[in-house]
């Protein structure tokens, strides 16, 4: 009875431990259903917040979002009965759903914060369409703060390509309407401070804000063009009128600067001289120190002619109330001047009277007589001619001079008129030294300029081409009301383009273009056009791109077809692979970083300093053209490769010297033979290639350059260039330009030689010669003897040489000169005389 006892106790446990072990076999079967669902949640979400999968940058995915973290609740609460192991290996698998409802999370509050910015975008674009000023300045700033605080959201949003499908639906759209009115709201505020400091007294202030509007004030919308002008003039109004400053601008005039126009007849009287007991130098009266006074076209520039010149410290001064500006007077003024001038003179160019004159204008005036010049001009040409000084005038403030062309000259002809030596009232030598132009005598011009065809290039933008070339500032463009005349006109000096045309708008648009002037002076008739307007909506497109180094920075040189502006307010992005093939990604590159190249076609991006190979995404408004319509570049990835930086600092020259037909240059740094030999790269003014041969003398800094014979042909003070010499790193210098006082190298020539005694043969030479190398430089033969005769040879002057015989000649009859082997005879600048012979030695 109790065996059958213990064997039903034993059965009953042994089916309760059946039972027991089934059920974790169950558990464990529903922790994974739940763990797979919550992952298959996640794969579901993650498409749902990319641009690969759903994803549209716009529509919230909420139903994903919340079905993922439900499930991923429901699995984490299963988990949680696992024990430590299953729950670890469980826990792992519901990480990356954790993940994409993170990523979800910032996916849609990108969404919202794209939805704030593009609120601020529309109240920004209704008050730019309400015109009130006021209302657009306090909607830009307030996009301005909400971009700021939601372009932090934007750029959290997991991926490249649906973080940038964010940013175009919101970022881009909402950045060029603001763009549009940075400079509105720039000046409006500059000026606004400017009135308020007006307020205050504060003038110094209200100038310089004064002076920042006016600087951007072209560039402005057209919405608000008009209205901040009239802002403009009415804060300077109130400006009271002062002294700004004083500075001699060379040695022969000082300039007077006033912060508004005044009035001439206070400060000039009518024989152009400066009214008495205005100004003072040195408490002397200024109008007898000066020749004459003249005023800018301005009003605002007053120049003081000086009698002499103007060297040395001043105690200037302005009396109180003398000066006036419309109804107001100008305070008194008290300043310390220095004049001191180190400024080369320029040439300006040449240009024609309607008389026939040719005219040569300089950038300040020169301290030269007519008779200076004609003895300092030299003409060549196919005609001999010859300029006197009566046909020299000199103009009166001596920036220019005119020339009358002799009936020497043949009409139509070109002549090469070089002047060595022109000077400024400080003494400074013009630069370039010496001076040739190129003078054509022709008839007087009697044809007026005309137009040969009106093109408008885009809204506000117009091409005009002209039959001859004009003059810069005179030619005028008419459409409806407005009339227009900023233009910059191409190398021909032909064609004119005229911006900033604001009446030129879409459509069909009467054209009037008047007063442009040729170079003779004589005006366009005024003629109309009729032209076709469209507006250019064509974007700037990528040509290629470069990576280039500045020193030790390096940039991303970005080309585009057409002249561009850098958008600063975009952001670039990438990644880089490293030595390591470990892929990271590069910090937004944004702000002053990107610049606009010098081309204008080109964008410029400051690289990092770590090499690797970089991709790179140019984001959409990269580049925006200079249309009205401001077309921008599309977005576009590039790739290229980063080495490890270099010294990339450019070599300067550190010394210049001739010798003889020997030129010494040399470098701060070891530069490479390829350019430092290379005679191209070296120069001097008024000498077409002057060096034959150069060679490295000791090291590869030190270049020893061998002048081409009779290269230079005075002595005298010249510019001379050098350039495009480069280091083995490839940094090429700055070009450099200097002065050297060169001696002329033409060698001397052999004009004769003739007997003047029974012992003595007189030798005649082209130039004065170097006593010291006269000695065994001829031999002289007689008849058909190989041997020569005995000599001793002397100076004799300043360019003969005297050859005393042996033995007294006893026929003057075949007598030749030949230079002798030994021949080092050189004339006072050291060189040699170019003589070979043989010459016949005469009698006479």
């Amino acid at each position: 009875m109790k065996k059958k006892a213990i064997k039903i106790a034993t059965s009953t446990a042994i089916a309760a431990s059946a039972f027991v072990a089934a059920a974790p076999t169950q558990a464990a079967s529903n922790v994974d259903a739940q763990v797979k669902a919550a992952v298959d949640a996640g794969t579901v979400l993650k498409w749902a917040i990319s641009i690969e999968g759903t994803g549209d940058g716009q529509t919230r995915p909420w139903d994903a979002y919340n079905d993922a973290k439900a499930k991923l609740a429901k699995a984490e609460a299963a988990v949680a009965g696992l024990s430590a192991a299953d729950k670890a290996v469980a826990s792992a698998k519901l990480e990356a759903t954790k993940l994409q409802i993170s990523r979800a999370m910032a996916y849609i509050d990108a969404i919202t914060a794209g939805e704030n910015i593009t609120t601020a975008r529309l109240a920004l674009e209704a008050a730019i369409s309400s015109g009130n000023l006021d209302a657009v300045e306090k909607a830009y700033h307030g996009m301005t703060a909400q971009a700021r605080k939601q372009n932090k959201l934007l750029d959290r949003v997991y991926g490249q390509s649906t973080r940038d499908l964010i940013r175009t639906n919101y970022k881009v759209a909402a950045e060029k309407v603001q763009a549009s009115v940075l400079y509105d709201v720039t000046v409006k505020m500059a000026l606004d401070k400017a009135q308020g400091f007006v307020t205050g007294n504060d003038l110094d202030k209200a100038e310089a804000y004064l002076a920042e509007a006016k600087k951007y004030l072209e560039k402005v919308s057209a919405t608000f063009k008009t209205q901040l002008s009239t802002k403009i003039d009415q804060v300077e109004a109130t400006v009271t009128p002062r002294v700004v400053g004083v500075s001699a601008i060379n040695a022969k005039e000082l300039q007077i600067t006033f912060n508004k126009a005044i009035t001439k007849a206070s400060v000039i009287d009518s024989s152009d001289d400066l009214i008495a007991n205005i100004i003072t130098l040195n408490s002397t009266d200024a109008r007898s120190l000066s020749d004459n006074a003249y005023l800018s076209a301005d009003g605002k520039t007053l120049t003081l002619v000086a009698t002499t010149t103007w060297n040395g410290s001043y105690a200037f001064e302005v009396a109180q109330n003398k000066v006036e500006a419309g109804a107001t007077k100008v305070a008194e003024y008290k300043a310390f001047v220095s004049a001191s001038d180190t400024t080369r003179p320029t040439f300006a160019g040449v240009s024609y009277e309607p008389s026939g004159l040719a005219k040569f204008s300089f950038s300040e005036p020169l301290d030269e007589t007519a008779a200076l010049i004609a003895s300092k001009l030299v003409v060549s040409g196919g005609t001999t001619v010859a300029i006197t000084d009566a046909d020299i005038t000199l103009a009166a403030d001596k920036k220019s001079f005119t020339v009358s062309l002799p009936s020497t000259m043949t009409k139509d002809a070109s002549y090469t008129f070089t002047f060595t030596g022109l000077k400024d009232f400080a003494g400074n030598l013009l630069s370039p030294n010496p001076l040739s132009a190129t003078v054509v005598k022709a008839d007087r011009d009697t044809v007026k300029p005309t137009v040969t065809n009106v093109v408008a290039l885009d809204t506000g933008k117009l091409q005009v081409t002209f039959s001859e070339k004009i003059r810069a500032n005179t030619a005028v463009v008419t459409v409806g009301a407005g009339n227009y005349s900023t233009y910059t006109l191409d190398a021909t000096g032909t064609i004119a383009t005229f911006t900033g045309v604001t009446n030129l708008t879409a459509g069909v648009q009467s054209v009037q273009i008047s007063s442009a002037a040729d170079l003779a002076g004589l005006v366009l008739d005024t003629i109309t056009r009729v032209v076709q307007v469209s507006a250019d909506t064509t974007a700037p497109a990528y040509v290629n791109h470069t990576v280039e180094t500045v020193g030790s920075e390096r940039f991303l040189v970005v080309n585009y077809n057409e002249e561009i502006t850098a958008n600063q307010a975009v952001s670039v992005t990438g990644t880089y692979v490293n030595s390591n093939s470990i892929t990271q990604a590069i910090t937004p590159i944004t702000g002053a970083d990107i610049t606009r190249g010098a081309d204008k076609k080109s964008v410029r991006i400051k690289l990092p300093a770590t090499a690797g190979t970089y991709t790179v995404l140019l984001p959409v408004a990269l580049a925006e053209d200079t249309s009205a319509a401001t077309n921008d570049s599309a977005a576009r990835t590039v790739s290229f490769t980063l080495g490890t930086a270099v010294d990339a600092t450019k070599p300067v020259t550190s010394g210049y010297a001739q010798v003889g037909n020997k030129v010494t240059v040399t470098f701060d740094r070891d530069v490479t033979a390829a350019t430092a030999l290379n005679v191209g790269n070296y120069s001097i003014d008024g000498v077409s290639s002057p060096f034959e041969s150069a060679i490295f003398k000791g090291n590869a800094r030190t270049v020893e350059l061998t002048l081409r014979h009779d290269a230079i042909t005075t002595n005298g003070v010249r510019n001379y260039t050098v350039s495009n010499v480069a280091t083995s790193a490839g940094s090429v210098m700055v070009s450099e330009t200097s002065t050297y006082n060169f001696k002329e190298n033409v060698r001397p020539t052999v004009l004769g030689a003739k007997i003047i005694s029974a012992t003595e043969i007189e030798v005649t030479l082209s130039e004065a010669l170097d006593s010291a190398t006269v000695g065994t430089d001829f031999d002289v033969f007689q008849g058909t003897s190989t041997t020569a005769l005995t000599d001793v040879e002397t100076i004799s002057g300043t360019n003969k040489v005297l050859i005393t015989l042996g033995t007294p000649l006893v026929s003057l009859n075949g007598l030749t000169l030949k230079a002798a082997s030994t021949i080092d005879l050189t004339d006072v600048n050291g060189n040699t005389v170019n003589f070979v012979g043989p010459i016949t030695v005469t009698s006479n």
